[in-house]
This record gives structure tokens, C-alpha cells and sequence, in this order.
């Protein structure tokens, strides 16, 4: 029912903005993902775990690493990391059975909630991006 309630909302205020390289229907698929594969570290406010886990929601990284964040979800992480000026170095497992265009929802769901932006990857990108 939640998830029912938040794509309502998302696709409620996607309609009301103007984002025209925005799929709300990859999204939504994005967010899903989130939920079952990233929540439990990450929250589903994206806030993560006090100084353990890092936050997603207004991360400087993201927007400063997009094109590390599909292999980063692929591969997972094992060094430290700074985030809005903090160290986390709790490793991130990896997500090896994600296809590629699951990988593409969940970073576009990723960079569209919790770094509010509208220029979202390609699927054709991420693949690119997955095979450096």
C-alpha cells in the first residue's frame, strides 16, 4: 500500500514539473528496487545510518560521481568515502544480479529523489558505463 501511495505522489508531482528527460515509469521501477535492495542500509529517506552508512538525500557524490554510481551498485564498495565533508567506511556489498537496466532505474530513481535532478542516465550510458 505504501508503494502504491508514494508512486501516486511521484507521479502527482512529475506531472506538475517540468522534467522532460524524467521516465516516471523507470522511476517508480527504480524506486521498488530501492526499496528492496537499498533501504535497509541506506533508509527509505535516503538519510542512511548516523555516521555508519552514508546518506543518499542531498549527497554531494552523487552529482559529483554519477558516473561511478552503476558500478558502485554492481560492484559494491570497499574503501572509504567522503560525504558533505564526513568519512563513512563501512563497506558496501555488491549487487551482482541486478541487470543492467534495473541498475539504470535504480541510479535514475536515485539521482531524481535524493539529488533532485531531471537529467537522468540512459540505459544505453549505464551499459557503457558498467563495461569500463
Amino acid at each position: 500500500m505504501r508503494v502504491v501511495i508514494t508512486l501516486i505522489v511521484v507521479v502527482f508531482f512529475a506531472a506538475c514539473m517540468e522534467a522532460p528527460n524524467v521516465n516516471m515509469q523507470q522511476v517508480a521501477h527504480g524506486q521498488q528496487l530501492y526499496e528492496i535492495h537499498c533501504a535497509n542500509c541506506h533508509q527509505l529517506d535516503g538519510k542512511g545510518i548516523a555516521r555508519i552508512i552514508p546518506p543518499l538525500l542531498n549527497a554531494d557524490y552523487i552529482l559529483k560521481n554519477r558516473n561511478l554510481l552503476p558500478k558502485i551498485i554492481r560492484n559494491g564498495m570497499q574503501q572509504r568515502i567522503f560525504i558533505n565533508r564526513i568519512i563513512y567506511q563501512q563497506k558496501m556489498p555488491n549487487n551482482n544480479k541486478l541487470t543492467d537496466a534495473e541498475i539504470t532505474a535504480l541510479v535514475n530513481f536515485v539521482e531524481f529523489r535524493f539529488a533532485k535532478s531531471t537529467q537522468l542516465l540512459s540505459a544505453d550510458s549505464v551499459k557503457n558505463l558498467l563495461n569500463k
